[in-house]
């Protein structure tokens, strides 16, 4: 393979075009925030100017992205990316669901006739029994037979029941396919959100020395597509152990389906730039009194200017332009501009580690629809040796959580993303993973304890005070306890997080004084 360059003169007008309806995306690289589609046309050129078509780019591609390279005998002369304007875009998709809610339209008239013909059965009914039971002013008296009456009363129950049943089924019918009308509606919007009165392409133009077989790549960064990890953690107490099972979830509403492409995950962030910010200078300055001049009436009712000068502003109060930029004294500081942070058998990825950032190539290759709709692939699986310790913060919360110490030996980065715990076996809660980079050592929580308990109260406060002379020393004296509860049949690594008050001036500091613990024996 070679790279093509670029020629730096105008394609020949009588350029033969030559359509790649074919030339479907195969090869894509997803981004936080955008993606990299790779489409290959393969095929016979005739020798002479060529220009490939590649038509119905997706609405949100970058023009200036748009790269060309490829193999054969032949020369890129230019590459002309457009934006066509059509009275209608086409779209297989909108029309086969436009079917489909025809469809739906036909059953719901048939099932509005069949409840109308319901309606007409029970009116029927209901006229019968009321014929039966009234007595006309020259008709003779309805027969009381109460063997007749007792079989129609029957009759007329069980036809009641028979048409409640059938007009549930058809209440029930209706309803179901007013929904599926409304899905429907709600993917042609979808679709109709990605379609506009203009198509976008690109003609490739060629100088073919000779006839003959080429491949051309055509490769183009569209935005708005995505992906995010997430993870299985599955620990075993007793193995020591720690399974982390490595997802991507992915969405893309592009415009194009991706169908059997070979999907890489990258770890580079495109959006933050590839320059250092620059610092602006900054400044500090003086606060200056100010004053402030004021109308003030006299005793003769005369208006008189009276001029006061502020007070100094304490030194605390000052603003010597601080990182936030946010300067009252000194117009000439600036902001600084900051750079963005990045938040059976399993078929899985190989890892491409770079200068600074790693791609996941994903071995199989995979179907992803551009319905926004989420798809998960596997990346990894790592079995990692770990170690277990309990950790709580009784001051901020009353429960005990479980935390995981290990090693990522792996060559793939465990980047921040959400975590489902499974212990022992049983799903137990979500959680979150921190960044890792490959071969550190690494703590995650597991989820809450309920079998570990940890009690804080506070048993007095006290004020004493020492020295003599006009040198006393006062002090406020806090004493609290710790109560710690293990309901496990094994002993356990417990770290419980408190705080201290911390000393604003200079006249205060603040200390501490533990005592050592004392064991209860188990009940």
């Amino acid at each position: 393979m070679k790279t093509l360059s670029l020629l730096c003169f105008a394609a020949t007008l009588g350029a033969a075009e030559v359509p790649t309806p074919d030339a479907k995306p195969r090869e894509v690289t997803v981004y936080a925030d955008r993606a990299e589609v790779v489409r290959i046309f393969q095929g016979d050129l005739a020798a002479g100017d060529q220009s490939l078509l590649f038509d119905n780019l997706p609405a949100n591609v970058d023009f200036s992205s748009i790269r060309v390279e490829g193999t054969g005998a032949f020369t890129l002369i230019d590459i002309r990316p457009e934006t066509v304007q059509v009275k209608e875009v086409a779209n297989e998709a909108i029309r086969a669901l436009q079917a489909k809610i025809q469809a739906q339209e036909l059953v719901q008239k048939e099932l509005s006739l069949a409840e109308g013909r319901v309606a007409f059965r029970r009116s029927a009914l209901e006229k019968v029994l009321g014929r039966l039971t009234s007595v006309g002013k020259e008709s003779a008296n309805p027969e009381m037979d109460p063997l007749k009456w007792a079989a129609y009363l029957d009759f007329q129950a069980e036809q009641q029941v028979a048409l409640d049943k059938e007009a549930t089924d058809l209440a029930k019918r209706i309803k179901a396919s007013r929904q599926q009308v409304d899905t429907y509606n709600r993917e042609i919007a979808a679709l109709n959100g990605n379609q506009s009165r203009s198509r976008n392409l690109a003609r490739v133009n060629l100088d073919v020395k000779t006839a003959g077989p080429a491949v051309v790549r055509l490769s183009y960064v569209v935005q708005g597509p995505s992906w995010k990890p997430v993870y299985d953690l599955r620990a075993d107490t007793k193995a020591k152990s720690l399974e982390i099972t490595y997802h991507a979830e992915l969405r893309q509403s592009t415009g194009e389906d991706w169908q059997g492409v070979s999907l890489k995950l990258s770890t580079a962030e495109p959006s933050v730039g590839g320059r250092e910010p620059e610092m602006s200078p900054w400044f500090l300055a003086k606060s200056e009194p100010v004053e402030l001049e004021a109308l003030r009436k006299d005793k003769d009712g005369d208006a008189r200017r009276e001029t006061r000068v502020a007070g100094r502003i304490p030194v605390e109060k000052q603003n010597f332009a601080a990182a936030t930029g946010n300067n009252l004294f000194n117009e000439f500081s600036a902001k600084a501009g900051a750079a963005v942070l990045a938040d059976a058998t399993v078929s899985t990825a190989s890892v491409v580690t770079g200068g600074t950032a790693a791609t996941f190539v994903i071995e199989r290759t995979t179907d992803i629809k551009s319905d926004n709709k989420m798809a998960k692939v596997t990346v990894t699986r790592l079995l990692l040796p770990s170690t277990f310790r309990h950790s709580c913060v009784p001051k901020l919360s009353s429960y005990v959580y479980l935390k995981t110490h290990a090693t990522n030996k792996s060559d793939f980065t465990l980047l921040p993303g959400r975590t489902s715990v499974f212990l022992d076996g049983a799903f137990v809660a979500n959680s979150s993973m921190d960044l890792v980079p490959a071969g550190q050592k690494f703590w995650t929580f597991l989820g809450v304890d309920q079998s570990v308990s940890v009690e804080r109260k506070e048993l007095a406060r006290r004020e004493e005070s020492s020295g003599l002379f006009g040198k006393k020393t006062l002090r406020t004296v806090f004493d609290q306890v710790f109560k710690v509860k293990n309901g496990k049949a094994t002993e356990i690594d417990l770290v419980i997080w408190d705080q201290l008050r911390w000393a604003t001036t200079r006249t205060s500091r603040s200390s501490s004084r533990s005592r050592s613990m004392r064991r209860t024996p188990r009940a």
